[in-house]
């Protein structure tokens, strides 16, 4: 029974059908075909692509097999070690975003920032007094790698929003 509504203090009730679903859809019309539990061999209905009825059944059907080969910690550690600096095929000749994390960096971003009143210096968009500056970039006009002098000077500063930004690193290229 669902509680439909309340009339002058009576509560009007409808009974469901028993063929008629929660959102009005008749039940059982589209049914999904039966498959077989490779497992169990129990036959379910199915709503995905399963081979298994349960997710007991699956795990039931992985006993016995080869498992994941523990990795020992020295083995972890070596391979970890391998991967480090110019063995690193992501090595890009000791650009460290550590680096970028520190006061210096912070500071001279916000004061390149505040030089350009917030805004592109390539299309014009206004960040809104720096609200949001996730939306702009600090730019480096020499980069950062070339010139270590250079990295927090704000003359070598630009602000560019992050459409900008990825042109301007796409028409490097």
């Amino acid at each position: 029974m669902i509680l439909v509504g309340v009339l002058s203090g009576m509560s009007i009730q409808i009974r469901m059908s028993k063929t008629i679903g929660r959102f009005g859809k008749r039940k059982g019309i589209h049914r999904k075909p039966k498959r077989t539990c490779k497992f169990c061999n129990e036959e379910f209905y199915v709503w995905q692509d399963r081979k298994f009825c349960s997710s007991i059944c699956y795990w039931k059907s992985l006993k016995g097999k080869k498992a994941i080969k523990k990795i020992s910690e020295e083995e972890k550690l070596r391979r970890k070690e391998s991967m480090k600096g110019e063995l690193n095929p992501m090595w890009k000749g000791g650009d460290s975003d550590s680096d970028r994390r520190n006061s210096d960096y912070k500071t001279w971003r916000i004061k390149v920032f505040e030089r350009d009143d917030f805004t592109c210096q390539v299309c014009g968009y206004f960040n809104g007094c720096g609200v949001k500056r996730r939306d702009l970039n600090a730019h480096h006009i020499i980069p950062w790698i070339d010139s270590l002098e250079l990295r927090y000077e704000i003359y070598n500063g630009i602000t560019l929003c992050v459409q900008c930004h990825i042109k301007e690193h796409t028409n490097k290229n």
